[in-house]
């Protein structure tokens, strides 16, 4: 337990370099272009299929599922 308690305090340490960061929020964390990736295909595909789908409405037909 002692090894939890008596630990240095580095959180002055990190925030100081985290800020001094000169990218933008979203890319300073661990695995950003992962994550960003991840989420613009599912927005991409997402749109795309909600456009079909509203195109597909608009002109009066069934979805073909």
């Amino acid at each position: 337990m002692d090894s939890l308690v008596n630990r240095p305090n580095t959180i002055h340490a990190q925030q100081t370099k985290f800020q001094a960061d000169p990218r933008a929020v979203y890319q300073k964390v661990p695995r950003a272009r992962l994550y960003m990736g991840l989420f613009m295909g599912l927005f991409t595909v997402g749109t795309i299929g909600t456009l079909h789908g509203v195109t597909l409405m608009m002109r009066g037909k069934k979805s073909g599922l």
